[in-house]
Formats: structure tokens, C-alpha cells, sequence
């Protein structure tokens, strides 16, 4: 008597359990929550929000802002790197002297940020350690670029500016024509099945290739204003450019 054969399972059935994972899909209920738990982290009474912006009146709001630290930071970390001024031979920022009426750190600040007190901006660049003082007295910038996450009340405010940032380019997006000409630039990379071994190795390529791209925009983008401001008198916007990374370890 002949033995039956036993069937099995189809190769494709097998490939399909063994496959890669799915995106996870986000629901409004996760949104929420993670908003919620991010302003509970950082100290922002998110309680009644919607009685609270019901009586908000935009001219309101526009009147409570400040100028913000990081932006100021920001701008003049900008134009120490690019302003032939304070550049040396090979295009490097040169130790500035913290008073004089040009090529010092004073005119420096009144130039790139005219709306902050110079001596207040010089200890906030301290803080965060962009800059450093030496023993002579000349003032040396340290880095290009601000972490406003060793700072928690600059943190803060980066955060809630990149929140609104990227809400802004969201609706922009959503309440556009789907042309590319109408669209603000947005685009994400996903994988569901990245290693975590990987990630330290992911973090370095990003913060390189983010760095050299980041500063190419800003460069190009001081160029313009500059050459805009010697055109006639127009009409400007703030604009920001960012790139992030999110881990997932759910």
C-alpha cells in the first residue's frame, strides 16, 4: 500500500508569514496622545485647549511672541560663517574682539540680530557653548549650528516652533493644489524592519548628509536676502527647512 503524501504548505504562503512587518498605521487617538504626553514632558498646561483658543484672537497671539532665542542664535552663528568680514583667508570665522565699533562681536550681533540685546545673545551662545572667550579676550565661535537640546528652555522652544512648522507645511499641503508647483516640499523615508543595530550607524549618515545639505540651503538663502535687499523693497515670508529622525521601538 502506497503511503499518502503529505501536502505542503505553499512556498509563497511561507514567504508571506515570514515577511516584512507593515507600517504602523497612526490613528487621531495616537496623534493626541503623543502631543498631549509631549506637553505634559515639557511643562505646557495643554488643559482646555480648545475653550483656550476659542478665545484667542490672532492679534492676540501676535502680540504675546517673542523674539525667539534659537532663531537669533541661529542667524548670527549664520552670518559669522559667511560675512567676508569675519572670515578668515581660507573662509573660516575669525576670533572677534567682544567690543569695537566693526569686526567685533557688538556690531556682529547689532547687524545680524538688531532686535537683542548683544550682551544677552554672548551669554546665551556661552550657554549652549557655540562660542568661548579666550584668554585675551577675542570671542571664538565653536560650531555652525545651535543643539538647542542641551538647553531645556531653548529645547522647548524649538520644539513648539518645529510643531508649528511642520503643522503649517501639513495644511499648506493639504489645502493646495496637488501640482508640484503648489506644494511645499515633503517627503519621508519609512522602513518597518530597520535593525536596531543599524540606528547609531543611520544617526551619523543622516547628521552628515543633513549638516551639508542644511547648510547649502542657509547659504543660498542669505545670498538672496542679501541680494534682495539692494532690489526694490518686497514682500518676505519666514521660512524653515528641517530634517528629522523618528525611532519607533514599539
Amino acid at each position: 500500500m502506497r503511503k499518502q503524501k503529505v501536502a505542503r504548505a505553499p512556498r509563497i504562503a511561507r514567504a508571506k508569514r515570514l515577511g516584512r512587518p507593515k507600517l504602523k498605521e497612526v490613528s487621531v487617538d495616537d496623534v493626541i496622545k503623543q502631543l498631549l504626553e509631549l506637553f505634559d514632558h515639557i511643562g505646557v498646561d495643554a488643559g482646555r485647549l480648545a475653550s483656550r483658543f476659542a478665545h484667542l484672537k490672532s492679534r492676540t497671539i501676535a502680540s504675546k511672541r517673542l523674539y525667539p532665542h534659537s532663531a537669533a542664535i541661529g542667524e548670527l552663528l549664520t552670518c559669522w560663517h559667511q560675512d567676508s568680514d569675519f572670515l578668515d583667508e581660507a573662509g573660516h570665522p575669525k576670533p572677534i574682539r567682544i567690543r569695537g565699533t566693526r569686526r567685533s562681536f557688538r556690531f556682529l550681533a547689532e547687524k545680524s540680530v538688531p532686535n537683542m540685546d548683544a550682551d544677552q545673545l554672548l551669554l546665551e551662545l556661552e550657554k549652549v557653548g557655540a562660542v568661548a572667550i579666550d584668554t585675551y579676550g577675542f570671542v571664538r565661535v565653536l560650531m555652525r549650528s545651535l543643539p538647542v537640546y542641551e538647553d531645556r528652555r531653548l529645547a522647548i522652544q524649538h520644539t513648539l516652533t518645529s510643531l508649528d512648522s511642520f503643522i503649517k507645511t501639513l495644511r499648506h499641503n493639504l489645502n493646495s493644489a496637488r501640482s508640484n508647483s503648489d506644494q511645499l516640499f515633503h517627503r519621508v523615508a519609512r522602513n518597518a524592519a530597520f535593525d536596531l543595530r543599524d540606528i547609531p550607524a543611520l544617526k551619523i549618515r543622516v547628521k552628515r548628509q543633513a549638516q551639508s545639505f542644511l547648510e547649502s540651503n542657509d547659504n543660498w538663502m542669505s545670498r538672496r536676502v542679501k541680494s534682495s535687499d539692494k532690489r526694490a523693497k518686497s514682500k518676505c515670508a519666514q521660512v524653515a527647512i528641517g530634517v528629522y529622525l523618528s525611532v519607533d521601538r514599539e
